[in-house]
């Protein structure tokens, strides 16, 4: 994940031309009601549950998180879950993985070969979505910027990020972070829904 500015911005170049590039989308702000944001977590679990029962976890724990901060009534917790938490959780997480990580268990032809595969996922999911964003901004006649394409996948926020820096580079007044951010949310929800449809399957097989 730490790779994707390398890996998306020469496949966003290579796919798009510089005119798509520099399309630009009007950004309006829409005021959201307390309801709705409050009930979208809801759905969201909901549904991802019904679809893909062995994602409950993982989408619960975002999902949860998300409506902590939009309820409002434990803004405590929500402080500390995205402050002090956060920080303890990712010390903890990166202390536990890097003991693992001995050279004999690492260093091997599996372990080399599970990093590749995921090189080479992110560089298809970034060519399969720029496609995609091609024959929608063909659709709507140039109304959408292809790079969009590129930010619905997993690496949230890198993703966001990366589309914005390739669309400055080309032109510096095209702001694209905030719908490029919507992307990449959806591509996150729509990874765990995937993941767990996958890991389904292979325990049923």
């Amino acid at each position: 994940m730490a790779l994707v500015p390398l890996i998306q911005p020469p496949i966003m170049r290579l796919l798009t031309t510089k005119k798509e590039r520099t399309i630009h989308m009007a950004y309006s702000e829409r005021k959201i009601s307390r309801r709705t944001r409050v009930l979208f977590p809801l759905l969201v679990t909901v549904v991802v549950g019904a679809l893909a029962p062995m994602a409950i976890p993982l989408i619960g724990s975002l999902m949860l998180g998300n409506l902590m901060r939009e309820s409002g009534v434990v803004q405590r917790l929500t402080g500390a879950a995205e402050n002090e938490i956060a920080n303890v959780v990712t010390l903890f997480l990166g202390l536990a993985i890097g003991s693992t990580m001995v050279a004999n268990a690492f260093l091997r032809t599996e372990t080399l070969l599970i990093l590749m595969l995921g090189i080479l996922a992110f560089g298809l999911d970034t060519a399969a979505g720029l496609v995609f964003a091609k024959f929608l901004n063909w659709i709507g006649r140039g109304g959408l910027n292809p790079l969009l394409g590129a930010a619905g996948i997993s690496a949230f926020p890198m993703a966001a990020r990366t589309v914005q820096m390739v669309a400055l580079d080309e032109d510096y007044t095209n702001f694209l972070l905030m719908h490029a951010m919507g992307a990449n949310t959806a591509g996150q929800i729509a990874s765990v829904v995937a993941g767990g449809v996958l890991l389904a399957l292979l325990s049923a097989g």
